[in-house]
């Protein structure tokens, strides 16, 4: 399935499509389901003009993979590098995506006047319980720069995010130990204390340093949250789901920006 926003040439639609069909012609589990989203915007800001995306759901696990443009015929090639990426480190889960790559390159935000800025998307989730390691597969197979999880050994409310020299980093609400388990990923601890904040001053805060996003502690609900810059300039927030709804050991799988 393909899903178009904005001026969408018909060309480039089926263009696109017809490389992440061959894309999928060749992946070794079979195919669940794949749907294509691409984004035309009508007001580019920045030197990409386009958004596309695809998500696979490939045996047990999702794949994701997006990608900035100045022109959607671009994407085609794009996405199967970063399909082929994703796919190779599900494949081999005990090996670290390189750092820094080019090819996992997050999404640059566009420029946006700091007054126009709004949350023009909240979402809660499940959060699962897991290992850093586990948390950090998740992020890479879904082409995330972040992942909010719990983490298994302490029960923070914690975030595995690209970062540093080893561009895996750990935040937990609290406490600075290194995981108790041996892990597989480079992994580096966050040594700051993650603030607390009403979300007006994680707004404020993420608006004056010019961070792509900030995890803080909700001071309404004293769990861990992540304000984050989308790639149209405006803000998104990503919040635990309430307790009513927590699923211990769920598969939970946030859209990322």
């Amino acid at each position: 399935m393909v899903q178009t926003t904005g001026e969408v040439l018909d060309s480039a639609r089926d263009y696109v499509r017809r490389q992440v069909a061959a894309f999928i012609r060749r992946l070794p589990w079979p195919l669940v389901s794949a749907r294509v989203k691409l984004t035309v915007f009508s007001r580019a800001s920045g030197p990409w003009a386009a958004l596309a995306q695809v998500n696979l759901e490939l045996r047990d696990h999702p794949v994701r993979a997006q990608v900035p443009v100045a022109f959607l015929h671009e994407a085609g090639r794009l996405l199967r590098l970063r399909l082929a990426a994703q796919v190779a480190r599900l494949t081999h889960p005990d090996m670290p995506r390189p750092w820094p790559s080019e090819t996992c390159r997050g999404v640059q935000p566009v420029s946006h006047a700091a007054r126009r800025r709004a949350i023009v998307r909240r979402k809660s989730y499940p959060l699962s319980r897991c290992t850093p390691d586990q948390a950090a597969l998740t992020m890479d197979v879904m082409d995330y720069d972040f992942h909010l999880f719990t983490d298994a050994d302490t029960g923070q409310d914690s975030l595995i995010y690209r970062v540093g020299p080893t561009g895996y980093r750990l935040a937990r609400l609290s406490g600075m130990a290194p995981p108790s388990a041996p892990v597989t990923v480079p992994l580096t601890i966050n040594v700051h204390p993650v603030p607390e904040a009403t979300l007006e001053q994680a707004v404020a805060r993420l608006t004056a340093t010019e961070m792509p996003y900030q995890f803080f502690r909700d001071h309404a609900t004293g769990r861990g949250a992540v304000l984050y810059r989308r790639y149209d300039g405006n803000y998104g927030l990503l919040a635990p789901a309430p307790p009513d709804q927590e699923r211990p050991d769920a598969e939970a799988i946030h859209d990322g920006q």
